[in-house]
């Protein structure tokens, strides 16, 4: 059969690899003399692989994390306040499976944002979707919905995700719009939708993000009764950095 029409056909049903590689593909069967089952199995294979590569680099574009971290790389040595074995479990992804939250805690620049991110990459790589958005950037996402009209479409988007990531929460105090918009997601996703949090305040200090002690304490009724929070209390990695360059602090 001639390779050009073969090609095409490939194309037609979606296996474009398979399309792109058909001359050296049939050229090994050939030589090698694999048997038709052989040769369909490692063509259904090939095409099998790369779609699952494609959907995963889709769905970590879609997720907008900020950088590629991975939990394997976090040094668990150093930072020892945190335990291992439970991060370990946290990576089986079981807790979005029972639509539970992670909350991590902690000074700046003990690792939260590297552990709230090698999570989600787990979980992406598990084939769940996810959505990460700095603390500072939803309050902003929610000022332009108001302005545009589209706060529903802002809610429904964020509660649509696998796992919701809200970065470095408690730098930036919520205005009651932001305020208000983050309970109506959390309320949308509780018992359903994971999400990760990441804070250096600790719960009692929450009153002061929310600037309302009651929204503070609905928001977090819903995120503890199904939740895991980790305390970090280790120094923090940027300053080691800064030490190792020779760098004093003042």
């Amino acid at each position: 059969m001639n390779t050009d029409l073969l090609t095409e056909r490939l194309k037609s049903v979606g296996f474009h690899l398979t399309s792109n590689l058909i001359e050296g593909i049939l050229e090994d069967a050939s030589k090698d003399n694999v048997s038709y089952s052989d040769f369909l199995n490692t063509v259904l294979l090939q095409e099998i692989e790369n779609k699952e590569r494609i959907n995963l680099d889709r769905r970590l574009k879609k997720s907008k994390l900020p950088f590629y971290k991975k939990i394997e790389d976090f040094d668990f040595e150093f930072q020892s306040s945190i335990s291992e074995r439970r991060i370990k479990e946290a990576m089986t992804c079981r807790f979005i499976q029972n639509g539970e939250n992670i909350l991590l805690l902690g000074p700046p620049g003990v690792g939260k944002t590297h552990l709230a991110i090698g999570l989600t990459i787990e979980a992406i790589e598990q084939g769940n979707t996810a959505y990460y958005t700095r603390c500072d950037d939803f309050i902003l996402s929610c000022k332009k919905a108001e302005q545009r009209g589209t706060t529903g479409r802002l809610v429904n988007k964020l509660s649509t995700p696998d796992v919701l990531i809200i970065d470095e929460m408690g730098y930036f105090p919520f205005d009651d719009l932001s305020a208000n918009l983050l309970f109506q997601i959390i309320s949308k996703r509780y018992e359903h939708g994971s999400i990760i949090i990441t804070s250096n305040k600790s719960y009692v200090e929450w009153g002061k993000i929310f600037g309302d002690d009651v929204l503070a304490t609905a928001v977090l009724d819903r995120l503890l009764h199904h939740s895991t929070t980790f305390n970090i209390k280790g120094q923090s990695y940027r300053l080691r950095e800064k030490q190792r360059a020779g760098v004093q602090p003042i």
